[in-house]
């Protein structure tokens, strides 16, 4: 049987996270809908469908409820400008211009006062009541309601001019808050907006100027000094330094020439490139990125799943609470009118907008701020985590080394080191550890037929060579001869990382191999150390080769565990993650084990798919590993900001107006007010400095 087809659409007219709620539940109804998850964050519903058909009751199910479903990548049918004004900011200024001329009438004409505000409250309550009237099965708490009601109560009390003012002001809120939004929306896909939006394509005679979607996977396109280049691919000709500080946040650019892989949307600043296109452009590593971030707010962190659990309990005590001063309060102290003015006004407290959009909001800055600082939060609870972990564990080679060894050394026993070499490469054909990458690219002898390849954890690579069983194998984890052992001692107190060529069990040759320390690495694990964090190496090595690797990057011998096997590494970061809580740095493929122990995984990726996919975080270089250690820590602290924002506005404004020293504005003001500040806050985290 087909799985069901996931679509993605976008979803118009969802401001706020209790829309998206009401959305997904809806959605969630519709027959041919197997799963529908929609993200408030991103404005976006992701849909599991049995049939096609799904697609048209969900869009019918949506609009039934004032919103509009659209396919993602359509155009808008509107033909709305891209950043035009969004939310009911139409309705804002009619209700607004009805309260200004009631408000000059009353200096005039003082006897038609009364009758221009309740229109004013009227014109500007309709859409709200429609919106409430659409949505009460689904939330019959939702703020249009409490809104509605608290117009409509006013209104027969005689607070004509409060009522027109409360709509007034919960409508320019909406409009505030929608901007908001979008805005935050928007800081999630400035990565695409890098991609230019022409390509100069090479062909027979010369040079073809075509549109991006013209390009195809095999073309070649030339990218002149000052343009970005179009798609992702391989340099085939040319010298040029590109600058990708927008998307990996390193400001210097890096010089790229012939076989270089460069990313679409990077700035070729000196020189130029002709490149060949491996992927589309609206599929490549930008895409990548933006879909990285997307899945990441579906995700709830702690915070996040604490404060709606919050929420919905806090609605309904307010309004047992309205109920009991409107209706039980009066029996004893008399004033009904007074008491269900008050009870008005604890209506439109009830509403928990702001506490259920602090967290959030803050999260979606915090992830799309990461996107361009070279940091893939793939969840809310990652970055959450994050921030509270105590140690950081970093894998060696790929890590804090470029991962690119080379084999200078070859010490045999018994045979020719062109024989040793033409059987460590049918070895390592079998194998995508770095070392066995190494033998393969060394010089020499071609490799012999090779078959039946196997790897062993913690061991090495094996494979039939020539009838016999041949082996790269780590000497510590083999019986050794004395004079064998004597040289792998020698070599790795000369800091050379080692592979031992065996055949059914005996020692042929040596290989030494050299890593090269990554640059950024020194600064790296000092800047680690100034947020208060404990760097420890943990690798395979011997200890003689990893002190000599920790000494020159600025690692102390206490720092350094070595000779540790994959299970060693699980172990001790097992112990770790007990111990305050650790963060695992590895390559994303070979400490994949580890990374999933860890109280989170980071994957130093430079842009590789699989090690994006391999852990809770994604690095796409190492000096962003502490931009996300203080990231993560900027957004938690913003959503400490909000809680305390969202909670503390909303309580003084509960006691304020029991004790009858505010009323509905007042109310409503601190409602909208407290939702525009939790938004703006997290803004900020948007143009912050990590």
């Amino acid at each position: 049987m087909e799985a069901p087809k996931v679509r993605v659409f976008r979803v118009e007219g969802m401001d706020c996270a209790d829309c998206a709620r009401k959305v997904e539940d809806a959605l969630n109804r519709v027959p041919g809908v197997v799963k529908a998850e929609v993200s408030f964050q991103s404005g976006k519903a992701y849909l599991q469908l049995e049939v096609p058909q799904a697609e048209e009751e969900a869009a019918r199910a949506l609009s039934a409820l004032g919103y509009r479903l659209r396919p993602e990548g359509e155009e808008n049918p509107e033909g709305e400008e891209k950043g035009g004004l969004p939310g009911p900011w139409r309705w804002a200024l009619a209700s607004g211009g009805l309260l200004l001329a009631a408000f000059l009438a009353s200096l005039f004409l003082p006897g038609l006062a009364p009758w221009g505000y309740r229109l004013a409250a009227l014109v500007g309550v309709f859409p709200l009541a429609r919106r409430a009237v659409a949505t009460f099965r689904q939330n019959p708490f939702s703020i249009q309601t409490l809104v509605t009601l608290a117009t409509l109560g006013a209104l027969l009390i005689g607070a004509e001019a409060e009522a027109a003012l409360v709509v007034f002001l919960f409508l320019v809120g909406e409009v505030l808050e929608a901007y908001s939004v979008a805005q935050a929306r928007r800081s999630l896909y400035v990565l695409s907006e890098l991609l230019p939006r022409r390509a100069y394509r090479l062909k027979e005679g010369g040079v073809e100027e075509v549109p991006l979607k013209a390009l195809r996977v095999g073309d070649l396109v030339r990218v002149p000094p000052g343009e970005r280049v179009p798609a992702d691919g391989v340099v085939v000709s040319g010298q040029a330094s590109v600058e990708e500080a927008a998307f990996t946040g390193e400001p210097l650019p890096r010089p790229k020439g012939i076989g270089d892989r460069v990313y679409g949307g990077s700035l070729v600043q000196e020189g130029s490139l002709v490149v060949k296109v491996e992927r589309h452009p609206e599929e490549g590593f930008l895409a990548e990125m933006e879909r990285l971030a997307e899945e990441a707010l579906l995700k709830k962190s702690q915070a996040e799943r604490v404060v709606d659990a919050f929420s919905r309990r806090y609605t309904p005590a307010v309004l047992l609470l309205a109920g009991f001063v409107a209706l039980v309060l009066p029996l004893f102290q008399g004033d009904f009118l007074g008491h269900l003015y008050k009870a008005l006004a604890l209506l439109l407290i009830a509403c928990p907008c702001a506490l259920v959009v602090s967290v959030p909001a803050a999260i979606a800055a915090g992830v799309g701020r990461g996107a361009r600082a070279g940091v893939l939060f793939k969840s809310g609870a990652a970055l959450e985590r994050l921030a509270g972990v105590r140690y950081v564990a970093l894998d060696k080679t790929g890590t804090l080394t470029l991962g690119k060894p080379t084999l200078v050394r070859v010490v045999t026993f018994g045979v020719s080191t062109e024989e040793a070499l033409a059987l460590a490469k049918g070895v390592a054909e079998g194998s995508s550890h770095p070392l066995a990458r190494a033998v393969r690219e060394a010089s020499g002898p071609k490799a012999l037929p090779s078959e039946e390849h196997r790897a062993v954890p913690g061991l090495g690579a094996f494979a039939r060579v020539e009838g016999k069983e041949v082996g790269l194998v780590r000497p510590e984890a083999w019986d050794l001869p004395p004079e064998v052992e004597a040289q792998v001692k020698a070599l790795a107190e000369e800091g050379f990382s080692l592979s031992l060529l065996v055949r059914e069990g005996v020692p042929l040759a040596l290989l030494a191999f050299q890593d090269t320390p990554r640059l950024e690495a020194r600064e790296v694990l000092a800047e680690l150390r100034r947020l208060g964090l404990k760097p420890l190496l943990l690798t395979g090595d011997r200890e003689t080769s990893a002190l000599a690797l920790g000494t020159a990057i600025g690692l102390f011998p206490e720092e350094i565990r070595a000779g540790l096997s994959p299970v060693d590494k699980l172990r001790l970061v097992e112990e770790l993650a007990g111990r305050g809580g650790v963060a695992m740095v590895g390559d994303g493929v070979n400490d994949a084990p580890a990374l999933a122990k860890a109280t989170v995984g980071l994957a130093v990726a430079e842009g590789t798919e699989a090690a994006l996919r391999s852990a809770d975080v994604g690095l796409l270089s190492l000096a962003a590993l502490p931009r996300a250690f203080r990231l993560s820590r900027m957004t938690m602290a913003v959503v400490r900001q909000n809680i305390a924002l969202a909670v503390g506005l909303k309580g003084v404004f509960l006691l304020s107006t029991l004790l009858g020293l505010t009323g509905l504005w007042p109310a409503v003001l601190a409602d909208s007010g407290a939702l525009v500040l939790v938004t703006a806050n997290s803004l900020r985290l948007l143009r912050s400095r990590v």
